[in-house]
């Protein structure tokens, strides 16, 4: 038998073909979380219909399995340590990503980016820079 098909007007087919992935690492490894829940479902404004009904395949930890985003959130704030993350004489912008996302995984209360002054012409860490900061909240997916 054949592992290919003609269909008319469309060229050769792989038999069982499937769609391509949605996510680009989908296929290749263990599949993450939890199917549907079983019924009956837990009931409250935290936990997701849609997740309930077709399953929960996010990076959580299982307290969290089938709640909303917002509800993990506000969970989340209730936990929130009060020390903050200042960030200065970073080489690489895309290194400044690494440590916000350690500052909430850590649930740090905020995090600041701390830079040279607009215009100063010097290096952010030069003693004649001018300091300035910028903060933010550490992010919430």
């Amino acid at each position: 038998m054949s592992t290919t098909e003609e269909t008319p007007g469309t060229g050769p087919q792989t038999a069982g073909a499937e769609q391509e992935p949605v996510q680009y690492d989908e296929g290749f490894g263990p599949e993450v979380g939890v199917g549907p829940h079983p019924e009956p479902w837990p009931e409250g404004e935290r936990y997701d219909p849609e997740l309930l009904a077709g399953g929960d395949r996010r990076n959580v930890v299982d307290r969290y399995r089938y709640w909303t985003r917002e509800a993990v959130v506000a969970d989340l704030d209730t936990r929130r340590h009060d020390f903050h993350v200042a960030v200065e004489n970073w080489g690489h912008d895309f290194n400044i990503g690494s440590v916000v996302r350690t500052a909430n995984a850590f649930l740090a209360k905020e995090v600041h980016i701390v830079a040279g002054g607009a215009g100063t012409g010097a290096a952010p860490w030069s003693p004649t820079a001018t300091s300035t900061s910028a903060t933010t909240r550490t992010p919430r997916r």
